[in-house]
C-alpha cells in the first residue's frame, strides 16, 4: 500500500467503535456526538474524518470525568477489536515482525498515524510516534491509547510481560502519573517532551508471537496489501450513494431506495435537497459513474445493471447526458452501436475498437 497523503486524514470506524464500546458509554448517542452516522458503527469497514475519532475521546474523557479516560479504554483493550490490523500482528512471527508488519499496514486501520525510528543503542531502539493531523485534548488522548495499547497487545500476543524501557509525551504531565506507570511497566515514563516516543529492549522484539501461522500471515498480507486506498470519509450522502449504487439493476426507484435508508421517500428527497442536490441529479450520477466503469461489459448487460429495460433506453439516457454536458466515456459508442446493432469482433478491430 502506498504512503498516505497527511491531508484529509481518515481513520477506520473499528478505532471510534473500540473507544467507546470499551468506555461502557451508549455508542449511538455518543458517535452521534461527534457527528459518526450510528450505521457507520454497526460496520468494520466504513472510515470516518480522523478529527470525528478525535471528538470521540474528547467526548468519552468528558463523559466518564477523569483524565485517565485512555488508561481505562486501554485496560478494557482486547487484541482483535481492530480486525484486520491486529490479526497481522497476532499472526506475525515475532515481535519486531510485528511492528514492522503494523508499519506497513497501518492505512489499515489509520492514515493519520506513523512510526518513524529514531535512534538506537546495543540494547534498546528508539521509535518516534506521529499523528499527522490534530491538535488538542483529543490528540492527546489517542496518542496515550496508542502508545500503552502497543505494549497491552505485545504482552497478549507473546504471553510475556512486554514493557518499554522508556515513554516520553510532548503533552503536559497529569497531577498524577502512577497510572500511566501502571499501564506501561515502567517508572521511566515522561511529560513535556520534544516528541512522543517509545524506547523498546531489542531482546523483547526478538520473543515469538504466540499466533504464528505462516500461511495465514501470508493470506492476510496479500489481503491487505491487495486493499484499495482508504475511501473518501463516510458521510450520509456518501452512504445514500452505495445504496443507490447497490440497487441498480434491482428498481433503484425512491420508495426502494428510501426504505432500505429507513425513511419515507419524502424525508429523503428533503434531505436529499437540503444537501444541494436531488433523486434524479444522483440517479443520472450514479448510473454515469457505472457505465463508464462496465464500459466493457457489453450493452444488453450493461443496460440492465444501470436499471434500463434494454440497450436503446440506455442509448438514449446517454445524449441526455450528452447535452447536458455530462457524457459518460464511449457513450458515442453506446448509441452508434444501439443504433447499427451488434459489430462483428473483426470489424470492431479495424474500426480500432472492440464490439
Amino acid at each position: 500500500m502506498s504512503d498516505p497523503s497527511t491531508a484529509n486524514a481518515l481513520d477506520c470506524v473499528l478505532l471510534p467503535r473500540l473507544v467507546i464500546t470499551a468506555s461502557g458509554l451508549d455508542p449511538a448517542r455518543v458517535a452521534g456526538q461527534a457527528d459518526i452516522p450510528a450505521w457507520a458503527l454497526r460496520t468494520n469497514h466504513a472510515t470516518v474524518a480522523s478529527d470525528r475519532y478525535l471528538r470521540i475521546w474528547e467526548l468519552v474523557e468528558h463523559e466518564l470525568g477523569s483524565p485517565y479516560a485512555a488508561v481505562a479504554i486501554v485496560r478494557n483493550y482486547r487484541v482483535g477489536a481492530l480486525g484486520l490490523y491486529d490479526y497481522l500482528f497476532i499472526t506475525a512471527s515475532t515481535l519486531w515482525e510485528g511492528f514492522e508488519i503494523s508499519g506497513t499496514f497501518m492505512p489499515t486501520v489509520s492514515t493519520n498515524w506513523h512510526f518513524q525510528y529514531a535512534s538506537e543503542t546495543e540494547r534498546d531502539i528508539t521509535f518516534h510516534v506521529n499523528l499527522n493531523n490534530g491538535e488538542g485534548r483529543g490528540a492527546e488522548l489517542a496518542m496515550q491509547f496508542g502508545l500503552m495499547g502497543t505494549f497491552t497487545r505485545a504482552r497478549a500476543v507473546t504471553g510475556r510481560p512486554v514493557n518499554p524501557v522508556r515513554v516520553s509525551f510532548r503533552q503536559a504531565a497529569p497531577r498524577r502519573r502512577d497510572a500511566f506507570v501502571d499501564v506501561l511497566g515502567t517508572d521511566d515514563v515522561h511529560f513535556g517532551a520534544p516528541a512522543d516516543a517509545v524506547t523498546v529492549r531489542k531482546a523483547d522484539m526478538n520473543l515469538p508471537v504466540l499466533g504464528f501461522d505462516p500461511m495465514l500471515a501470508s493470506i492476510l498480507r496479500r489481503h491487505a496489501d491487495a486493499l484499495p486506498r482508504p475511501p473518501a470519509a463516510t458521510t450520509w450522502l456518501d452512504r445514500f450513494r452505495q445504496v443507490l449504487r447497490e440497487s441498480l439493476g434491482s428498481g433503484s426507484s425512491l420508495t426502494q431506495v428510501a426504505a432500505r435508508l429507513a425513511m419515507s421517500p419524502r424525508t429523503l428527497q428533503r434531505r436529499l435537497a437540503d444537501l444541494g442536490t436531488g433523486w434524479r441529479h444522483e440517479l443520472d450520477g450514479v448510473r454515469r459513474a457505472e457505465a463508464a466503469r462496465m464500459k466493457a461489459a457489453g450493452r444488453a448487460a450493461l443496460a440492465h445493471r444501470l436499471g434500463y429495460s434494454d440497450a436503446r433506453s440506455l442509448a438514449r439516457a446517454n445524449q441526455r447526458w450528452k447535452h447536458r454536458g455530462v457524457a459518460t466515456p464511449g457513450d458515442e459508442e453506446v448509441a452508434e452501436d444501439v443504433e447499427n446493432g451488434p459489430v462483428a469482433p473483426s470489424q470492431g478491430w479495424r474500426h480500432g475498437r472492440r464490439g
